[in-house]
């Protein structure tokens, strides 16, 4: 599942650019995303596209795509869900 995932230019914190919500993807295939009190843990992996698949509990629960210097990301399960861009901090 984690193939690809050393050196890749999504590793790193990008914080949103309109809210405090922060993503931090690590080079071990795994992210930490958070929003005031709520936060969320799981996995990530790079799709053959380009695009990348965010996990809970191994079930998919977005995505996020690089555009230029921004990520987009569409993350969302219960009441925790992030959504918009981030840059890269």
């Amino acid at each position: 599942m984690f193939s690809g995932c050393l050196g890749d230019k999504i590793v790193g914190t990008w914080k949103s650019t309109d809210s405090e919500a922060t993503i931090t993807f690590n080079k071990d295939g795994t992210y930490s995303a958070s929003f005031g009190s709520l936060g969320a843990k799981g996995t990530w992996e790079k799709a053959d596209d380009g695009s990348y698949a965010l996990y809970y509990n191994n079930g998919k629960i977005g995505s996020a795509i690089i555009d230029g210097k921004n990520l987009q990301v569409n993350l969302g399960f219960g009441i925790f869900s992030l959504k918009g861009d981030f840059t890269k901090q």
